[in-house]
C-alpha cells in the first residue's frame, strides 16, 4: 500500500514537471519570431561606388504562417538619402533570396535592412559597407579562391590613385548593366560560363560595351570558361590545353622571372581578327576592344602567377583607364536633373509677358477708378461704391485665376528626356531617362515603370528635413513611386534600365590623326534627327539620316568646338543644345576624384549622336499609360579602323 502511494506521488510530480517544461517551451516559442533575415551581402563584398547602383542580396526565412511583407533598405538617420523597398511573399516554411538594387551619394559606414508588415517591424539587420570614390579602381573577382589577385590591392592603375579588390560569388553577380557600373574591371576565374545565368552574361556584355573591362582565365578549364561568350571574346576558338612557359610575361611586367613557373598548362587559342597579343607575338594574353570597353583572355590560369612579384604590374599593363559616360551617377551625386537646368521649356511654366501684366493692371485701375466713378455718377448712386468696388475686385480676381488655369492647362504632363548608350552592332543599350511630371494642381500621383527599371526621385522638400519618397518594387520586379505634387510644379525622377535598340547603323569609318572619313549607313527603320559624328572635340554634321540612307564622311567636313558649337535648336519642349552642353561640357561638372570628367566621351573613340522623338522607357501615371512629351538621344560608339 505504501509503495503504491509512493508511485502515485512520483507520477504526479513527473506530470507536473512535464507540464511546467511544456509551458516554458511555449513561452520561449511565443518569444521567438518565425521570420528571420539569415544573411545580407551588400555591394561588392561590402564595397559600393558613390552615386552608382549596387546590389543588396538578402536571404529571408519564414517558419510561421504565410506572410506578404516589404523588405526595405535605408541608411539609419539619413532622411536625405533614398529608401528602397521590395514586396515579398513568404509562404510557411519558405526561404527566399531577394535582391534590392540601391545607391547612395554619401560616405556612409552602415545600412539597414528591415522586414516590415505594414508599420510593424518583423526583423532587422545592420550591414557594414565601405564607400569607394572615383579615385579608386574597383576590381571584382569571381573565383573559388578567396585570395586570388589580392596583390592588386592598393596598386595604382592608369590615372587611378589605387586599386581595391573585392571577391564575389557567381550567384551574386548582377543581371543589370547599371548595377555593374560601379566596377571598373571583372576577373572570371575557374568559372564555367554555364554557371552564369543568361541575364548575367548579357549584363556583362553590355557593361563592357559601355566601358567595362572583363578578363577571363584560361588554363586547364579554359574551354569551359570561354564557352557561351561568342564574339565578346578576343579569341575565336579555345582548344584543348597544352603545356608552355610564362617567361614572356616578365617582359610585359618589366620585372624578372622570379617565381614564374617553368612550365604550366595553357589554353590553345586563335586570336580574333584585330585582337592584340600581350606580350607582342606571344600566345599568352589576348585583348580587344568591345564597344567602349576591353575584353582580355589569358591562356594561363590566373593562379599560376601567385607569389610572383610582377603579378600586379602585369595586370596593371593589361587594364586601362576607361572613362564611361555616367549621366545617372552624376545625377545621383549632385541631386540634379537635366530638366531642372533649363532643358525643359513648358509653356505652362512661362510667366505672362510684361505687356500683358501692364494691360491687366491698366484695365483694373481704369475700371475700379474712373469708369466705376463715371457710371455711378451718371446713375446718381455714388453710395453704391461700397458694393461695386468689392465686386470689381472679385471679378478681376476670378478672371486672373481663370486665365492662370487656362495657361497651366487642366491635365498633368509627363515629360521624358533620355540618353541611350550602346555601340555599333549591339541590340541593347543602357537608357537613362530624366523625367518631369508637371501638375496643374496639388495632387498625389503614382508613377509605374517596367520590371527591372531602377528609379529614384528627388527630395520632396528643399529644406533640412528633406525626404525621399520610397521606391516600391513588386514581386514581378516592377517599381513604382508615389509623390505629392504642388500647384504648377514639376516633380523630377531618374530612371535607368536596359532597352532594346530601335536604332541600327553600319559604319565604315577610318579614324586617323588627320580626321574621320568613310561612310555611315542607317540600317534601322527610324529616321535619325540632327545626327553628328564626334571624336574628341571635333564633329561632323550629318543632318537627318532617313532609314536606309548612306552618307559620306570627309575629313574636310570636321568642325571644332564640340559640344558648344553644335548650334542645335529646340525640339518641342526640350532644348537640345542645353542638354548637350550639360552632358558633355568638360567644365559643367567636376565630380570625379581621379581627375577625369563625367559626361565626357572617350577621346580615342568615334561616336554617333542622334535623336528620336520617342520615349526610351514606358511608364504609367495612376495606373494609366502616360501620354508624354519625349525625346531620346542615342550615343553609339562606332567600330572604326
Amino acid at each position: 500500500m505504501l509503495r503504491r502511494s509512493v508511485r502515485r506521488r512520483v507520477a504526479t510530480l513527473l506530470a507536473l514537471l512535464l507540464m511546467l517544461l511544456g509551458a516554458a517551451a511555449g513561452v520561449r516559442a511565443q518569444g521567438q519570431t518565425p521570420i528571420t533575415i539569415d544573411d545580407v551581402r551588400a555591394g561588392y563584398e561590402g564595397a559600393y561606388r558613390l552615386g552608382e547602383w549596387f546590389p543588396v542580396v538578402v536571404d529571408v526565412s519564414n517558419a510561421g504562417p504565410d506572410l506578404r511583407a516589404v523588405l526595405e533598405w535605408s541608411l539609419p538617420g539619413r532622411f536625405d538619402e533614398p529608401v528602397f523597398q521590395r514586396t515579398i511573399d513568404l509562404p510557411r516554411g519558405s526561404r527566399k533570396r531577394v535582391v534590392l538594387e540601391v545607391y547612395t551619394a554619401s560616405f556612409v559606414r552602415n545600412g539597414m535592412v528591415r522586414l516590415l508588415d505594414g508599420s510593424a517591424e518583423l526583423a532587422t539587420r545592420d550591414v557594414t559597407i565601405e564607400a569607394i570614390d572615383e579615385s579608386v579602381f574597383l576590381v571584382g573577382v569571381v573565383s573559388s579562391d578567396p585570395a586570388l589577385l589580392n596583390s592588386l590591392d592598393g596598386q595604382p592603375i592608369g590615372g587611378f590613385a589605387s586599386t581595391r579588390v573585392r571577391h564575389l560569388a557567381a550567384g551574386d553577380m548582377p543581371d543589370s548593366a547599371a548595377t555593374l557600373r560601379g566596377l571598373n574591371a571583372v576577373f572570371l576565374h575557374d568559372l564555367d560560363s554555364a554557371a552564369l545565368q543568361p541575364g548575367q552574361r548579357s549584363a556583362l556584355a553590355l557593361w563592357v560595351g559601355l566601358g567595362g573591362q572583363l578578363v577571363l582565365s584560361g588554363g586547364g578549364a579554359g574551354q569551359q570558361a570561354a564557352a557561351g561568350w561568342g564574339d565578346l571574346l578576343p579569341v575565336t576558338a579555345v582548344g584543348s590545353p597544352t603545356v608552355g612557359d610564362l617567361s614572356a610575361l616578365a617582359q610585359l611586367a618589366g620585372g624578372s622571372l622570379g617565381s614564374l613557373p617553368a612550365s604550366t598548362t595553357l589554353s590553345q587559342a586563335q586570336a580574333r581578327r584585330g585582337a592584340e597579343r600581350l606580350p607582342p607575338n606571344s600566345q599568352l594574353i589576348f585583348r580587344h576592344g568591345y564597344g567602349a570597353g576591353l575584353v582580355s583572355f589569358s591562356a594561363f590560369d590566373f593562379a599560376s602567377l601567385r607569389g610572383w612579384p610582377g603579378e600586379a604590374s602585369l595586370w596593371g599593363q593589361v587594364l586601362r583607364q576607361v572613362l564611361p559616360l555616367m549621366p545617372g551617377a552624376v545625377a545621383h551625386l549632385s541631386q540634379f536633373n537635366l530638366l531642372d537646368r533649363g532643358v525643359l521649356k513648358l509653356p505652362a511654366l512661362d510667366l505672362p509677358s510684361p505687356w500683358t501684366l501692364l494691360l491687366f493692371m491698366l484695365a483694373y485701375v481704369l475700371v475700379i477708378g474712373p469708369l466705376n466713378y463715371v457710371v455711378l455718377r451718371r446713375m446718381r448712386r455714388l453710395e453704391l461704391a461700397w458694393i461695386t468696388v468689392p465686386a470689381v475686385v472679385l471679378l478681376f480676381t476670378a478672371g486672373l485665376y481663370a486665365a492662370g488655369t487656362l495657361l497651366r492647362g487642366g491635365e498633368s504632363q509627363y515629360n521624358q528626356l533620355s540618353i541611350v548608350e550602346s555601340s555599333e552592332g549591339q541590340r541593347q543599350g543602357l537608357a537613362t531617362s530624366f523625367i518631369g511630371l508637371f501638375s496643374p494642381r496639388r495632387a498625389t500621383y503614382t508613377l509605374g515603370f517596367p520590371a527591372a527599371t531602377l528609379v529614384t526621385g528627388g527630395p520632396t522638400q528643399l529644406f533640412l528635413n528633406a525626404r525621399f519618397e520610397p521606391v516600391r518594387v513588386d514581386e514581378a520586379g516592377a517599381p513604382s513611386i508615389s509623390v505629392l505634387a504642388d500647384i504648377s510644379s514639376v516633380t523630377t525622377f531618374v530612371a535607368e534600365t536596359t532597352v532594346d535598340l530601335p536604332v541600327q547603323v553600319q559604319s565604315q569609318i577610318t579614324d586617323s590623326p588627320g580626321g574621320m572619313r568613310g561612310e555611315i549607313h542607317n540600317s534601322g527603320a527610324l529616321a535619325l534627327e540632327d545626327a553628328i559624328l564626334v571624336r574628341g572635340e571635333s564633329f561632323v554634321r550629318l543632318g537627318t539620316l532617313a532609314p536606309g540612307e548612306r552618307k559620306q564622311v570627309l575629313q574636310a567636313d570636321a568642325l571644332p568646338g564640340f559640344p558648344n558649337s553644335l548650334g542645335l535648336g529646340a525640339s518641342g519642349v526640350f532644348e537640345r543644345q542645353s542638354m548637350i552642353n550639360l552632358l558633355f561640357d568638360r567644365t559643367a561638372l567636376q565630380l570625379r576624384g581621379s581627375g577625369a570628367t563625367p559626361g565626357t566621351l572617350d577621346a580615342e573613340g568615334v561616336y554617333l549622336l542622334a535623336w528620336i522623338s520617342q520615349p526610351a522607357i514606358p511608364a504609367s501615371v495612376n495606373g494609366v499609360a502616360a501620354a508624354q512629351n519625349s525625346l531620346t538621344l542615342y550615343v553609339l560608339r562606332l567600330a572604326t579602323a
